[in-house]
């Protein structure tokens, strides 16, 4: 497991190139190394702009996949609904959203508090195929 704290923009670059190391070692291919790079930058960025600071971590699941999770102690977000339906277009990021992040990855969770913070875990599945036998 890796613990990347996420304080400024350095920290994006670091947390998502430990995400494309795990990615190339777990033998995912360069279409899902892509996505779950843009995933890990997005979701970091997401923290320095909303919350300051927060931290990811990177865990690789054998037989299963990728998984990262989100962490932050920020304001938290209101309206999570639309947020994932993109009706709330964030100025910031790549502009993906988590609703982008949510169509690149396989698993997407979210929780978030108001005045507490967020965390949201993703998966990216060692296989696309493998929703199917779990």
């Amino acid at each position: 497991m890796y613990r990347v704290a996420i304080d400024d923009e350095r920290d994006v670059y670091m947390a998502s190139s430990i995400g494309k190391k795990v990615a190339e070692e777990f033998g995912l291919d360069k279409i899902q190394q892509t996505k779950l790079v843009v995933s890990i930058m997005e979701l970091a960025r997401n923290i320095i702009y909303y919350a300051a600071k927060g931290e990811i971590f990177i865990i690789p699941v054998p037989n299963y996949g990728i998984e990262i999770v989100a962490i932050d102690q920020g304001p938290g977000i209101k309206e999570i609904e639309k947020v994932l339906k993109s009706e709330i277009r964030s100025k910031k990021g790549l502009g993906l959203g988590l609703s982008g992040v949510q169509r690149l990855m396989d698993e997407f969770e979210i929780t978030s508090k108001e005045n507490i913070g967020t965390r949201i875990r993703a998966v990216k599945w060692l296989n696309e195929r493998q929703g199917n036998h779990h």
